[in-house]
């Protein structure tokens, strides 16, 4: 019987195949359309997809960001004990730490709240330069960067500062709210940055705060002076003392008329308001040395009293009595005794500095002199009237090349100077460059007496006598005589006797009117002379 082998699969080769399904209209476009949506949802999810990892990645660094800041202001707050509880500012600065105070934006949404702003800005810088070790850049510069847009590096590379404050205030009715930030002036890293908000009538305690904070972060400690409480104020009679500082500032006939009125409407109102007080003290100081009003002295000193009985701890009030010490009466113990107050109590006042430097280089005290001169300036460099003392101390200490360098320093910053364009003759004359000093005197019309002295002497010794003469008697001819710009004249020309004899009626007419020709190169052979040393004065 034959054997099996295991049964295979079956051949299907040779077997009859259907005949393939061909799809009519309908089932095509059925197919197509599930194609397309299968296509168009795969599409969707890879953008699905794609979309859920960049929110994840947004949440991610924002959640990072969030927990930097809580981790830097948890550190803030508990410092390392290793740092001994000393802000990391100071830890990167030298021994005098310099800083600018930027003038604030306005954020109330009112142009007329303007002053305010500017207000709150010097108050700001006034209660920071109190703080000793800590040298604050005076207003005058600073308020020269409101309304522009310089890099900050920029701005701190010009003023010669470490750092840099700037901030906002906006005021609602009789709310406040200041914001203020402390920024590195060479990498522009932001240090320190705060918001405080209270009463208008308190907002002197508010700048108070915010300058503790700040001298705070900027030293590690706080002087007692900057620390100091403030007493409320009325709203309305701060708002006419802001009004009166910015008219004040103007530095012009019109701004000190302003000024007048504001301050003296701020004191009806409120007597005991001892910054009204210094600020009518320094109109009438100021006021009275550019206009030579006659009492303009007197009633400077009366308001800087009132303002010192009132507040003693005000440096500025004890800057203006010491000036008013010092040019009208001659007291020169009594005047450096209050200067030297001034200082004290605020350190970072340039106008004290400056002043000082004068009187002081009037007494023959060069070195100090020199060294207020230049305090002023770097307080405030950008001030020309700050260098233009700087010229006029080193014009009585003899260097004169370094005094009409100065002095063109400061024409480049205020051309309308006239004291900086005498500086300049004046060296050249010492130096004997007279044809260069006619130039100088030139280049704008001389139109004070003083002016024209030294042009008829530039002139004189440059061969132009005619012109000289012709200055002289024009100077001659004035009612009253300009007995200075005379007395120059003829010291110049060696007629000792009528130089003196100027001098005599200028004594006669007021007290401590020499002071200023006390140690004038151009007098220098008066000096020896016992009839001149009696009438201004023993020292130099």
């Amino acid at each position: 019987m034959d054997s099996e082998g295991p049964a295979g699969p079956p051949d299907l080769s040779s077997a009859p195949q259907p005949s393939p399904s061909v799809p009519d209209a309908d089932e095509a476009a059925a197919a197509a359309e599930k194609k397309k949506k299968k296509k168009k949802d795969k599409v969707r999810s890879a953008w699905i997809s794609f979309a859920g990892r960049i929110v994840a990645q947004i949440v991610g660094a924002a959640a990072t960001i969030v927990l930097g800041i809580y981790l830097v202001t948890s550190h803030r707050g508990e410092p390392d004990r290793a740092s001994s509880r000393v802000p990391r500012v100071a830890r990167t600065l030298g021994a005098e730490p310099s800083l600018a105070v930027l003038p604030f934006d306005n954020y109330s949404g009112d142009a007329s709240q303007d002053y305010f702003v500017n207000g709150m800005t010097e108050a700001l810088i006034a209660d920071l330069a109190r703080v000793r070790g800590l040298r604050v850049i005076s207003r005058t510069s600073s308020m020269h960067y409101q309304g522009q847009k310089k890099p900050l590096p920029e701005i701190a590379g010009e003023l010669g500062v470490d750092l840099l404050v700037e901030g906002s205030v906006a005021r609602s009715g009789n709310r406040v709210r200041i914001t203020a930030q402390l920024i590195d002036g060479a990498s522009d890293e932001h240090i320190w940055a705060r918001s405080y908000e209270d009463k208008v009538e308190d907002v002197l305690a508010l700048q108070s705060r915010i300058a503790t904070a700040i001298a705070g972060e900027v030293r590690g400690a706080v002087s007692s002076s900057a620390a100091g409480t403030r007493r409320a104020v009325d709203p309305e009679v701060y708002d006419l003392y802001l009004r009166g500082r910015n008219a004040w500032n103007t530095r012009s006939p019109e701004g000190f008329e302003q000024a007048r009125t504001y301050f003296q409407q701020a004191i009806d109102k409120d007597r005991s308001f001892a910054l009204a007080h210094a600020g009518l003290a320094d109109t009438y100081q100021v006021a009275g040395l550019l206009s030579g009003t006659p009492d303009g002295p007197a009633r400077a000193r009366e308001a800087a009293e009132r303002a010192l009985a009132l507040d003693d701890s005000l440096g500025e009030a004890h800057a203006s009595l010491a000036g008013t010490l010092h040019r009208p009466v001659a007291d020169i113990p009594r005047a450096e005794a209050e200067f030297k107050r001034a200082i004290e109590l605020n350190p970072g006042y340039a106008t004290a500095h400056q002043w000082y430097a004068i009187m002081l280089a009037e007494e023959g005290r060069d070195r100090e002199a020199l060294e207020h001169a230049e305090r002023a300036v770097a307080l405030d460099p950008l001030a020309g009237v700050m260098q233009q003392t700087l010229g006029l101390v080193n014009y009585f200490g003899r260097r004169y090349d370094r005094a009409g360098a100065e002095a063109r320093r400061a024409l480049e910053l205020a051309p309308h100077l006239t004291l900086a364009r005498q500086i300049v003759a004046r060296s050249l004359v010492e130096r004997g460059r007279a044809a260069e000093a006619v130039r100088v005197l030139s280049e704008q019309l001389a139109t004070t007496p003083e002016e024209l002295a030294v042009l008829a002497i530039a002139c004189s010794r440059s061969g132009d006598d005619g012109r000289a003469a012709a200055i002289v008697k024009d100077l001659t001819s004035r009612d009253p005589q300009p007995l200075g710009a005379l007395a120059r004249w003829y010291a110049a020309t060696g007629d000792t006797n009528r130089a003196l004899a100027a001098f005599e009626q200028m004594a006669a007419r007021r007290a401590g009117a020499l002071q200023t020709f006390k140690n004038d190169p151009a007098f220098e052979r008066l000096k020896s002379l016992p009839r001149f040393r009696q009438l201004v004065g023993a020292g130099v």
